[in-house]
């Protein structure tokens, strides 16, 4: 699989190597480019980091939807990620002041997003996936 496919393709399947490296290069990325930039450009910091979170969105999507296809499942398991992004943008929305007092709705999203995330880390990171070829092509290599 070329790298353009890996990153912008929603079909096929990868390893759950493949799907480490990548969120090990995911995360490695956000804390180096967020770490300099505070450093070198510190008045710019709070708009750097939503717009590489934005630009590799749909890298981060497409390698997660293969990993899904690699369980024999499909690109809608994706649809766990709501909760979490909706986490991200809505909690901060609270302010200062109520930070140490959620909402209801902060609370339930918080918890739907804990559960989603720790399905997605045990589905698409812990679990093996299908060892032969299954509806969404034939099995990547281990």
């Amino acid at each position: 699989m070329s790298i353009p496919e890996l990153l912008f393709s929603f079909r096929g399947r990868v390893s759950r190597r493949t799907f480490w490296l990548w969120n090990a290069f995911y995360f490695l990325m956000i804390i180096t480019v967020a770490t300099l930039v505070k450093k070198l450009f510190p008045e710019s910091d709070s708009m750097v980091l939503p717009t590489i979170l934005v630009l590799l969105v749909i890298p981060d999507l497409a390698i997660t939807a293969k990993r899904w296809h690699d369980r024999n499942k499909s690109l809608y398991w994706l649809g766990l990620h709501v909760p979490l992004v909706l986490t991200r943008f809505m909690v901060p929305l609270a302010g200062v002041e109520h930070a140490f007092q959620p909402t209801m709705f902060q609370s339930a999203m918080s918890l739907s997003a804990m559960a989603c995330g720790a399905w997605i880390f045990a589905e698409c990171g812990l679990f093996e996936g299908d060892q032969k070829e299954n509806q969404y092509g034939s099995c990547p290599t281990r």
